[in-house]
């Protein structure tokens, strides 16, 4: 177990950037996440992370859903809690970059909840279990 470990998540464009046309310039293969130069500047740069997740399209094969990133990595933080670890995760990115999407998500919605609400409805799941 390594004591820290990094995810990246891509998420859908927005409204602007469709509006924009934009596209993609982000690729992943496994935990490699391929950053494609724009504007004529045809550079590639790759990085290595524990966890790359796909999150741009609903319909590609390789999506990463809310339920894989929590299983990914709040089902290892929970546990490693209940061993008498102090665990942490945080988001971090600019403004719209899908932060709080991946931490809270849609909390009243199955499918769109996030790592928090999920890790905590474990929590409490495992705490009413627990008889010791």
């Amino acid at each position: 177990m390594s004591s820290v470990k990094v995810a990246v998540r891509v998420r859908p464009f927005n409204s602007r950037e469709i509006a924009n046309n934009a596209k993609p310039i982000i690729s992943m293969t496994g935990n490699t996440t391929t950053i494609v130069g724009g504007g004529g500047n045809e550079r590639t740069h790759s990085f290595n992370f524990d966890y790359s997740y796909w999150s741009f399209n609903k319909d590609d094969s390789h999506f990463a859903s809310q339920k894989q990133v929590y299983d990914d990595l709040g089902v290892e933080m929970l546990e490693h809690s209940f061993e008498g670890y102090n665990v942490c995760i945080f988001a971090y990115g600019q403004t719209g970059s899908g932060k709080s999407y991946t931490m809270m998500g849609k909390p009243n919605d199955e499918q769109e909840m996030g790592i928090i609400p999920r890790l905590c409805n474990h929590l409490f799941q495992r705490v009413h279990e627990n008889t010791d």
